[in-house]
């Protein structure tokens, strides 16, 4: 997104999204994948895109109107959300070990991030942030339900063309340009296309058939370390000692968490 201005963070998933749903047309083409693989799941997949779409643009929102540090650390508190809903709607247990992993994770992202108390205590950002999270938490569960029946490529590409609808949507609300950009910008959005949506989301798509949106939720927390050691290489913008403490915190939180089961019947 920073690669891409100065076309508006929104603009910017929605061609994200959309770049990678003409790409997934047409490789789906090439195999002559029958309508008939698109039917299980296909509800639960698209409305888990349009919970994507959502939550991209409420971050992206959120981060005009707070830190960007704020913002993540707010967006990444999906265990939170999770966790209640496994153990309140559920009905079932959290693993001690995996609160544990989660909670030293969680800490560990606040810290490489540098979160301040006064950019938490900003409301509007701070809302529209957790708002971000309880529409990517609502992602994981729908996704994890498609996913149950329905193969990782035809869930994924229904996903995709939920968030391209919902971003979309909210850029027009919005009265946000489609077009006059740089080709920087666009170079951007195709980038992200390939490399955030197809190559990252699609981890994720595939993921969630094996391991519980809850155990999902804290090993997502490696995207916070993941943006500070990119924006080291690509942006030029160093960590200082503390900071690559908190990022070997958040890893450490995720193999904690991630040692056996992180869900028990009660």
């Amino acid at each position: 997104m920073r690669l891409a201005l100065p076309a508006p963070p929104v603009v910017t998933g929605f061609y994200r999204m959309a770049f990678a749903a003409v790409l997934m047309t047409g490789f789906l083409a090439l195999r002559r994948t029958p309508p008939s693989r698109f039917r299980p799941g296909a509800a639960a997949a698209f409305a888990s895109g349009l919970c994507f779409g959502t939550d991209l643009a409420l971050w992206q929102t959120a981060v005009v109107k707070t830190s960007v540090a704020t913002a993540t650390f707010l967006v990444n508190t999906t265990p939170v959300a999770l966790g209640l809903w496994t153990v309140l709607v559920l009905r079932r247990r959290l693993a001690p070990r995996f609160v544990s992993g989660a909670a030293i994770a969680m800490l560990g992202a606040a810290v490489l991030l540098g979160v301040s108390w006064k950019d938490v205590l900003d409301r509007e950002g701070a809302w529209l942030a957790l708002a971000a999270a309880l529409f990517y938490s609502g992602y994981l569960l729908l996704m994890s339900a498609a996913r149950t029946r329905a193969e990782a490529l035809p869930a994924f590409f229904l996903a995709t063309i939920g968030a391209t609808v919902a971003l979309g949507t909210i850029a027009v609300i919005r009265g946000d340009p489609f077009t006059g950009f740089p080709a920087t910008s666009w170079a951007a959005m195709v980038a992200a296309a390939l490399i955030s949506q197809i190559g990252g989301v699609f981890g994720i798509v595939w993921a969630l058939r094996y391991m519980p949106a809850t155990l999902a939720s804290v090993v997502l927390l490696v995207q916070p370390v993941g943006t500070a050691l990119l924006g080291w290489i690509i942006l030029g913008e160093a960590l200082d000692p503390v900071q690559s403490l908190g990022g070997a915190a958040v890893l450490a939180g995720i193999l904690l968490a991630a040692r056996g089961p992180a869900e028990t019947p009660r």
